[in-house]
């Protein structure tokens, strides 16, 4: 069964170049990795700051073992930098 995850991340004022840069970075990355299915990047409309991350994975133990690599690590470390709040929403 697939695992949809959705994040909305709100970038820190003056960081949201950098933050849109990190994550389309990411998405290439990501999207070549087993067991993703899908993973891409949108840009609110009404807001430079927020942007939403929609990933599915072929199932909860890929997305599981992708968690454990360091590219995620990396990413996952540099973010913390340019983001002022993420907000994961309800899986499906």
């Amino acid at each position: 069964m697939s695992l949809v995850k959705q994040t909305v991340y709100i970038a820190k004022q003056k960081k949201e170049n950098d933050l849109k840069k990190l994550l389309f970075t990411h998405l290439l990355n990501v999207n070549k990795v087993q067991g993703c299915k899908n993973y891409e990047v949108y840009e609110a409309d009404d807001d430079e700051t927020e942007l939403l991350v929609f990933e599915e994975w072929d199932d909860q133990e890929y997305y599981n073992t992708y968690t454990q690599t360091q590219d995620y690590k990396n990413f996952s470390e540099q973010k913390k930098s340019l983001i002022k709040r993420e907000e994961v929403l309800p899986n499906f």
